[in-house]
């Protein structure tokens, strides 16, 4: 997709190869259970859920798999940075989902049902491989608190506008000398 773009209309840094043709059907999405395939050979045979995926790389990140140690700079507060086991991101060719029935690494292939839905099934023994529910972790501020106001009131129509400015009566006279000193000033 870059390398058609002309020179000048390129990115200024480092593409990778890998980057530059993105995957257009991903069989693997967050919540799957996939197995290590490839890569390391330390690796090989580990299972575990899919955390993250992440496209833009052809990387997933799989729990519990690939753990590497992750250090946190020190802040001001603190004496000491700190340090902890986080699972490192892979190519998403080095694992392959799970099949249901075996428990095996298998390729999937895409059908569809009588009723018109996409599925995948396990190549190794034909069984439908569902896909895992989404859920989204709400970010903590969108949980209501005892502070914050209630939905009700949120929707309640509280301000009335004037029809018209003559119900207001005259303005009252302190107003109307400032509104003329600024006059005079300007």
């Amino acid at each position: 997709q870059l390398a058609s773009l002309p020179k000048a209309l390129r990115p200024k840094g480092k593409v990778k190869k890998n980057e530059l043709n993105p995957i257009k059907r991903w069989n693997i999405v967050t919540g799957d259970k996939v197995m290590v395939t490839g890569g390391p050979e330390h690796l090989h045979g580990q299972t575990g859920v899919v955390l993250a995926v992440l496209r833009e790389k052809k990387r997933v990140i799989v729990e519990g798999v690939n753990m590497r140690m992750k250090h946190l700079k020190q802040r001001y507060w603190e004496s000491k940075g700190q340090s902890f086991m986080a699972p490192a991101s892979m190519h998403y060719s080095n694992v392959n989902l799970v099949d249901p029935v075996t428990g095996e690494a298998t390729r999937v292939k895409r059908a569809y049902l009588e009723d018109g839905t996409k599925v995948r099934i396990a190549k190794r023994s034909g069984a439908i491989i569902e896909k895992p529910e989404y859920k989204p972790s709400r970010p903590k501020n969108l949980i209501a608190g005892p502070k914050d106001t209630p939905s009700e009131d949120v929707l309640a129509v509280t301000y009335k506008p004037f029809a018209d400015f003559g119900s207001l009566g005259p303005l009252p006279d302190h107003v109307l000398n400032s509104l003329r000193g600024a006059e005079e000033v300007g």
